[in-house]
């Protein structure tokens, strides 16, 4: 017997060594792609990932080195703490750590044990006593079960479920990177809704003066009625925009305080859009390989890892597999001499198991697997391609919308010149109302362009953090 049960281990160790199924070769991508950043173009060749860049990413947050406003940090540490979206995520993770420590169980034998006392009515027990029946049982007994990986399913398991964690990990990891990003992009857009509504509050100030000056000289003769019924309605217009630019504080806040995990209420404020010292200069020398720490490219290429892996899992399952069972114990007749020498049982059993005709079922699930992992694929080269699309949209972005604030600045300083030019001249008398009207509503456009164009560059710089994976590296 133990002959046997040794020489089952031997030959279950010597076919462990059989892994059947393809072997995994990571995807190549031709992208000659020369991302525009002004002076900083950075060329990127064949794109070959390598897996050491796993969790990469993690050395590049510096989200806290981006943003130095305190309350933004402040806010962004919040979200990290409470966001439901991110706490779930990191659920998923437990679980799947869970769930390959399943599948590398899976490899080892299971013991457990068989405690039994029992009792079987037999009829006449002295007929059953002289025929030498004993209606008690007693036993206990060590198992041990195995089922031996001949073929490599289980480990191609253990693999598929490594790389399904590996997955999930980074999946998380892009949710933070997103949440950090989104919380900025909000705070600069409520801190632009602020800014927005004191031009508003501003503007009705100054039309209300406005008015008031102009319904006495109507009252004196010196204008026409029309004058103040234009000046009238200059002053509604901007009233307007307050309760807009309060509707739009609102929306903002209770969207910071869903990210925090709050009901709705008030976010505090730090430095306004114009003090926040974000890093507009594009950072030199971006490496290359900066994308391979993306946690969602990662992501997306561990599970078309652990999708391959599964290939394996079902082509193993067209050879036979052997599962060992044994137990070693005690039994008797008697609870008095269930530990008696003469009482010890042992006992092996080998089980092989295999396919023979199932009219293609195991060779169609192959193939059901090859396909499924060629969907896999296919998703893995174009996130890899939105990855080099964003990049190179966020740097272009960094780039223009400087560009853009700055003639916007530019075009505020003109009208408010211009207004106070066009001004002087209509309460002296040169100039007639309508020029006035003009001049004010171009100077109302103007500072709300430059607060947006403020606004959309510090988001660009978000938007940059983002598409690099969560930061870049400092030169």
């Amino acid at each position: 017997m133990k002959k046997i049960f040794l020489s089952a281990i031997l030959l279950a160790i010597v076919f462990t060594s059989c892994l059947v199924g393809p072997k995994y070769n990571r995807p190549v991508m031709n992208a000659n792609t020369a991302y525009s950043g002004g002076d900083s173009t950075v060329t990127v060749s064949t794109v070959v990932l390598d897996s050491t860049a796993i969790n990469d990413s993690l050395a590049l947050i510096g989200w806290t080195d981006v943003y130095k406003d305190s309350v933004l940090t402040n806010l962004i540490k919040t979200v990290l703490s409470n966001n439901l979206d991110l706490l779930t995520a990191i659920s998923r993770v437990e679980e799947a750590r869970a769930i390959y420590g399943i599948s590398k169980s899976d490899l080892y034998p299971s013991f457990g044990y068989d405690i039994k006392a029992g009792y079987r009515d037999l009829g006449d027990n002295a007929q059953n006593a002289g025929a030498g029946i004993n209606n008690q049982t007693y036993h206990g007994f060590a198992t041990m079960s195995w089922e031996v990986d001949l073929f490599g399913k289980l480990r191609h398991q253990k693999r598929s479920s490594w790389a399904e964690f590996l997955a999930t990990e980074n999946n998380a990891q892009a949710v933070r990177v997103s949440l950090i990003a989104e919380t900025a992009s909000l705070y600069f857009l409520l801190r632009d809704a602020d800014n927005r509504l004191e031009i508003a509050k501003k503007t009705v100030k100054s039309r209300t003066e406005s008015l008031k000056i102009i319904s006495e000289r109507f009252s004196s003769g010196y204008v026409s009625e029309l004058d103040q019924l234009q000046a009238q309605q200059q002053l509604a217009i901007a009233l307007a925009a307050v309760p807009n630019a309060e509707r739009q504080v609102i929306t903002t806040q209770n969207a910071l305080r869903v990210l925090t995990g709050l009901t709705p209420g008030e976010i505090p404020r730090g430095l306004s859009i114009y003090d926040q010292q974000l890093p507009l200069e594009i950072p030199a020398g971006i490496p290359s390989d900066l994308l391979q720490r993306r946690p969602d490219i990662v992501a997306a290429e561990q599970t078309l890892i652990s999708q391959t892996e599964q290939i394996g899992v079902t082509t193993a399952m067209r050879f036979p597999s052997i599962s060992l069972t044994g137990f070693l114990g005690y039994a008797s007749p008697s609870l008095s001499t269930i530990i008696d020498p003469a009482s010890l049982a042992l006992g092996v059993t080998g089980n092989l198991v295999g396919p023979i005709f199932e009219f293609g079922k195991n060779k169609r699930r192959v193939e059901a697997q090859r396909f499924h992992t060629d969907q896999y694929n296919y998703q893995y080269q174009k996130t890899v391609l939105n990855a080099f699309a964003e990049v190179d949209n966020s740097l272009a972005s960094v780039r223009l919308n400087k560009q853009e604030y700055e003639a916007y600045r530019l075009a505020l300083e003109a009208a408010s010149k211009a207004y106070i030019l066009t001004q002087a001249r209509y309460y002296d008398g040169y100039t007639n109302y309508l020029e006035l009207l003009i001049q004010e509503d171009n100077l109302f456009k103007a500072e709300f362009n430059e607060s947006a164009s403020q606004t959309q560059q510090n988001i660009a710089v978000v938007n940059l953090f983002k598409a690099l994976g969560g930061g870049w590296n400092a030169k």
